[in-house]
């Protein structure tokens, strides 16, 4: 089965139900705004909720920016996603001189995520 098959049933039954249905055309603005908070909370302190929700936001729209097949823009919030990944692995480096291996990791994995959303996005405009 081919991933796009996925994308559409997930789609599909994101368009039955209610808060999916309102959320899906915002999707993507509700996705930048989330990794923009994420990204802000790793400069200042948001607290732990707004931290919380931005995460949970993010995901969630990750989720039905895949579902409409936009993989261009999820390529780009998984990158966006990915810097802030590394400006806290360089950070510690920097600051502490040592290695934080959670954060290489996520670098490793987002970076991965993108890069294939990105390849993904290629493939599809041909």
């Amino acid at each position: 089965m081919k991933f796009e098959q996925v994308c559409q049933t997930m789609n599909r039954y994101f368009v039955q139900k209610g808060i999916f249905r309102i959320a899906l055309p915002i999707s993507t603005p509700i996705m930048i705004v989330c990794v923009g908070l994420q990204l802000l909370n790793r400069l200042i302190s948001l607290g732990g909720a707004m931290s919380t929700l931005a995460y949970i936001g993010a995901l969630l729209s990750f989720v039905l920016v895949l579902s409409r097949c936009a993989f261009k823009v999820a390529s780009l919030g998984m990158g966006a996603w990915a810097l802030g990944y590394v400006y806290t692995f360089l950070h510690s480096l920097v600051k502490y001189h040592s290695i934080n291996y959670s954060a290489l990791i996520y670098t490793l994995l987002f970076g991965a995520f993108a890069y294939q959303a990105y390849k993904k996005s290629i493939s599809i405009n041909r």
